[in-house]
């Protein structure tokens, strides 16, 4: 987007200064800071721009709305107001004041006054194409206007501007608004749809002369993010990090500077690494998840993650210990100051706790629920479907803890339904196998086989595999394949050690029934008694469903140290 005017952003510089070396400093701490915008460094971005943005020179107007924009990338709307409105006629270039009278309304639609900042985005519109602004300046107020939208949950008339600000082909602007449009079909639910404009955007990024390493890695999570939503057979991890990102990832310590987005995108690379069955690469990414994590409220979030993840490889110990180093510092934030996706830790914290630690389980959603501030309208997870199918299934969990079977069972098999429509099959599969924990009886809905359906159709390699063991060879089979769906049901508690009497109480059917069921399965298996059909299924590699392996294996070795050392990285940030 212009950073400043069009001035800028079609190659000319301002005027140099004549007047002596302070001026000419005011042009070097101007560079540096157009370079820590760049960078994302938005903080850094205002304390190079310092008290210049007090005077009437072109270059001073243009640190002014260099400072503008950092100040509405840091959500300190109301500062842009305080700063912009007295200053808003001194702008006498038509694209300088355009882009302050656009940055002025976006600040109010921040300001969360939506329908006045449409007002004043529509009359700077109207002058920008009168007076003939900038290319770019009209398609970012396009770009804005769409956003503006965005925040009213408007989506045709997202998609409206959007579609407009793209036209324009103002480089990296077009891509904004690609992403945007991805959004959309994000907040109705068109998952596959968003993953595609998403990936649109990456490669016309790639393309344009005007970088934004931040809206990169937005795109690139927003990738990350829907590849693990959407893991199957369909849908592959690309693992497409950008090389920039990639070597800020693999940086020295002291050359890293956190960020959210870098966060999030390596502890999400970690769960596409761990459907793949890559438990060391996983792992890797969960550390340098850590490392980046700018607050403590982050730092929880990427721990929490980092437990769900030695969970699902079955290191029990290590999950107990990172969890429980989570909570700590959960206990000590003040999680109502809170306003973006950081909250969600402790969903991620509840539903690693729900296996460690019950207890405390409840005790992370309590503080969740509790949270008094809302979520930044313009994070998609504010009223996100993911979001309630994450909440949703915690919510089941601690109900199981609680012992409190039919509010579980409901809310898995609200999970199933949701997920399973838009095709998020792995949280489907395992609010299945949850079902079936709570119910292993035959329900007619056959919970565990259809999970285990699903997850060897479309995760034979990933740690889901783990959670019905060997029994996923049920679905591969050719004998167990083509078992009738009663006589599969006994041949699982068959292998689970139960014998005809407790199989039926477990059915619900006759100890005869059963019996006949066993000689159905005798002949399937060409074998004539219980033992041998045990031995049968063992050589077939046929055995029960398992939950969690009973041997806890811990982490690996360097993991406490990396604790330690995000711990501090934390206490740096703040």
């Amino acid at each position: 987007m212009p950073l400043f005017s069009a001035r800028v952003h079609s190659g000319m510089q301002p005027s140099r200064p004549i007047d002596g070396t302070g001026v000419l400093q005011s042009h070097q701490d101007f560079a540096l800071a157009r370079d820590a915008w760049f960078r994302g460094d938005f903080t850094g971005c205002l304390a190079l721009l310092g008290g210049a943005s007090n005077g009437s020179d072109l270059p001073q107007r243009e640190a002014m709305l260099l400072r503008c924009r950092a100040l509405l990338r840091l959500h300190r709307a109301q500062e842009v107001i305080d700063l912009l409105e007295p200053m808003l006629t001194t702008f006498v270039g038509i694209d300088e004041a355009c882009t302050a009278r656009m940055l002025h309304a976006t600040a109010v639609a921040r300001a969360l006054n939506l329908d006045r900042a449409l007002a004043l985005l529509a009359d700077v519109a109207t002058s920008a194409r009168t007076l003939d602004a900038h290319h770019a300046i009209r398609a970012e107020i396009e770009y804005r206007i769409a956003n503006v939208y965005w925040l009213k949950r408007e989506h045709d008339a997202v998609l409206r501007h959007a579609i407009e600000a793209e036209k324009g082909r103002a480089d990296v602007i077009s891509v904004r608004a690609a992403s945007l449009r991805g959004f959309v079909a994000l907040a109705r639910q068109r998952y596959r749809a968003a993953l595609k404009l998403f990936k649109w955007s990456y490669q016309a990024y790639l393309q344009c002369k005007q970088k934004d390493r931040d809206l990169l890695e937005q795109i690139v999570f927003q990738i990350v993010v829907l590849e693990v939503a959407l893991q199957s057979a369909d849908v592959a991890a690309t693992h497409s990090i950008p090389p920039e990102i990639e070597a800020d990832l693999r940086a020295e310590p002291k050359d890293r500077l956190p960020g959210v987005s870098r966060t999030q995108i390596a502890s999400f690379d970690s769960w596409l690494y761990a459907f793949e069955g890559e438990r060391d690469k996983a792992y890797e990414r969960a550390r340098l998840a850590n490392r980046f994590a700018p607050s403590f409220a982050w730092l929880v979030w990427s721990l929490a993650n980092q437990a769900k993840l030695a969970l699902a490889f079955g290191d029990l110990r290590f999950a107990r210990v990172v969890a429980a180093d989570a909570m700590d510092l959960a206990g000590s934030m003040d999680w109502d100051a809170t306003t973006d996706d950081e909250r969600v830790g402790l969903l991620f914290l509840a539903e690693a706790l729900s296996v460690t630690d019950s207890s405390m389980a409840e005790r992370a959603l309590q503080r969740y629920d509790h949270i008094a501030s809302e979520m930044d309208r313009s994070r998609l997870f504010h009223d996100d479907l993911r979001l309630w199918i994450l909440e949703t299934f915690v919510r089941g969990l601690i109900h199981k803890a609680k012992n409190e079977m039919e509010a579980a069972r409901t809310a898995f098999w609200s999970v199933h339904l949701a997920a399973q429509r838009v095709g998020i099959l792995w949280r489907s599969a395992l609010a299945l196998i949850e079902l079936d924990s709570i119910s292993p009886t035959d329900s007619g809905e056959h919970y565990l086989q259809t999970a285990t359906k699903i997850i060897a159709e479309n995760f034979p390699r990933s740690f889901l595999s783990r959670r019905v063991g060997p029994w996923i060879h049920s679905e591969t089979d050719l004998v167990a394949a083509k078992l009738p769906r009663q006589p599969r049901q006994v041949l699982r508690h068959t292998l689970t050690g139960k014998n005809p009497k407790e199989i039926a109480a477990a059915m619900a059917l006759s100890e005869d029934t059963i019996k006949g069921y066993m000689k159905t399965l005798f002949r399937a298996f060409s074998v004539n008694s219980t033992p041998q059909l045990l031995v049968e299924c063992y050589r077939r590699g046929l055995g029960s469903p398992s939950w969690w392996d009973r041997v806890e294996r811990a982490g690996p070795a360097d993991i406490p140290g990396e604790m330690e050392t995000c711990r501090i990285r934390g206490q740096s940030a703040l």
